[in-house]
């Protein structure tokens, strides 16, 4: 078993938090590579904005979450020290998963954007087969998936869609996505500049498909380095994963069919 881990904190940027420091990213980055083969077994690490952003695989939880919370004192000690003043919000989000043969994930950041700014998209690409079409034409996809919210609430669609869209209309948030079989399929943040995560092919998302759908919502589909918070904006990193080692990652929406 895998675990995947994707963590974004605000340590401050500059100017006025628009960029994520690069002492700050190569603070991170140094920490995660020391655990490597350890406590965790990969890691990437990026700035999204005025936020760090990492993507760790491990072997279980405890060991993500202990080198999650070194990295936080370690980062905020370096943003201390240069006069960064952030929000100090972290958070994390991923699942533990069984790897496939070709296993592949992708992962969303976003800059500029509000709290619930994947609920949409998550629906859209799990639960409707006219923007998703994977959903009619892989069995798997086909018996539907359970949708977990921020309060608790659980849905299984397709037989619950309205009901699930009426409580995302009530200002609530999907988390969790697991196909009826239990395998998760998908994790999104609640917080500023959320993350989203997502398993795709064989029996997941089509890529091409979920990038589409997530490239909406009034995000800017953006490559990574473009990741200034001037207006919304959101950037997809694709890796594959090998014996828990990451492959990648893909600038996906550093791509000219996202420029219009």
């Amino acid at each position: 078993m895998i675990t995947l881990t994707v963590l974004t904190a605000d340590f401050g940027g500059y100017p006025a938090g628009l960029r994520a420091h690069p002492l700050v990213v190569e603070k991170a980055a140094k920490l995660l590579r020391a655990g490597h083969g350890t406590r965790i077994i990969d890691s990437f690490t990026t700035r999204a904005g005025g936020r760090l952003a990492c993507v760790i695989t491990s072997a279980d939880r405890a060991g993500a979450a202990a080198v999650c919370d070194d990295l936080c004192a370690a980062c905020g000690r370096v943003a201390a020290e240069i006069g960064l003043s952030g929000s100090g919000g972290v958070e994390t989000i991923g699942f533990t998963f069984e790897e496939r043969a070709g296993e592949a994930v992708l992962v969303f950041l976003s800059a500029g954007a509000a709290p619930n700014v994947w609920s949409i998209p998550i629906c859209r690409i799990f639960a409707d087969p006219f923007t998703a079409p994977a959903l009619v034409r892989d069995p798997e996809m086909r018996r539907g998936f359970g949708f977990s919210c921020d309060d608790g609430a659980i849905f299984a669609t397709p037989a619950e869609t309205c009901s699930l869209l009426s409580h995302l209309d009530g200002g609530h948030m999907p988390v969790r996505v697991e196909r009826q079989d239990r395998l998760p399929a998908a994790a999104a943040g609640v917080g500023s500049d959320p993350a989203l995560v997502l398993r795709v092919g064989d029996g997941f998302p089509v890529v091409r498909e979920a990038l589409a759908v997530a490239a909406g919502n009034g995000l800017i589909p953006v490559s990574l380095c473009n990741m200034n918070p001037i207006c919304p904006k959101a950037a997809c990193l694709g890796f594959g994963i090998h014996d828990g080692m990451l492959i990648g990652p893909a600038d996906l929406y550093d791509d000219p069919i996202f420029d219009s």
